[in-house]
């Protein structure tokens, strides 16, 4: 029997500690590690497996048709003051600019995961008429016309449904008195 003395040591591949780039938890290889086939012969080294993620990507057709554009007073939540801005109602998007003459949308809300809402309790709490919000996921913005007719204009170009219930609940009040 052979001996082999304890200074002869078989070569060894250096390791490095860093984990491999697979998202893999049982990544058992490192990068820079070779590993050794059962016969002792060095294996190519392995690429490191990626995900590949495929995109839901799903049209909305905007209408080339603009229910209303004008300009609307915005409450600003950290001044409590209003902002006018300008706006174009093209379904189903609202497209917020600083002005008439602006290029670059500063806001666009979707109007099919966006709730209108109007009260008259709300415009008598807060003493400011002419008002009603949009609600989306992420926040609430108040909105002021600048009279009366403005705010029913609006609030059809935004919500026809809302605004042709609102109109006849106001007839029908009117009727009675």
């Amino acid at each position: 029997m052979e001996n082999f003395s304890s200074s002869v040591s078989p070569t060894r591949a250096t390791k490095l500690r860093s984990c491999c780039a697979s998202p893999n938890p049982d990544c058992s290889q490192r990068d820079g590690e070779v590993k050794k086939s059962p016969g002792g012969v060095a294996a190519p080294e392995v690429k490191p497996r990626t995900r590949r993620f495929v995109p839901d990507i799903q049209e909305i057709r905007v209408s080339p048709i603009v229910s209303k554009k004008g300009y609307l007073h915005f409450l600003e939540p950290h001044t409590n003051g209003w902002v006018r801005r300008y706006v174009v109602v093209r379904r189903p998007y609202v497209y917020i600019y600083n002005t008439e003459r602006d290029s670059v949308e500063r806001a666009i809300l979707n109007l099919s995961s966006a709730h209108v809402k109007y009260s008259e309790d709300q415009q008598a709490m807060l003493k400011t008429p002419n008002t009603f919000a949009v609600c989306t996921e992420h926040r609430g913005i108040l909105l002021q016309a600048s009279n009366d007719k403005e705010m029913h204009d609006w609030l059809y170009a935004f919500n026809p449904l809302l605004a042709g219930s609102i109109r006849s609940k106001l007839s029908r009040r009117r009727g009675r008195m």
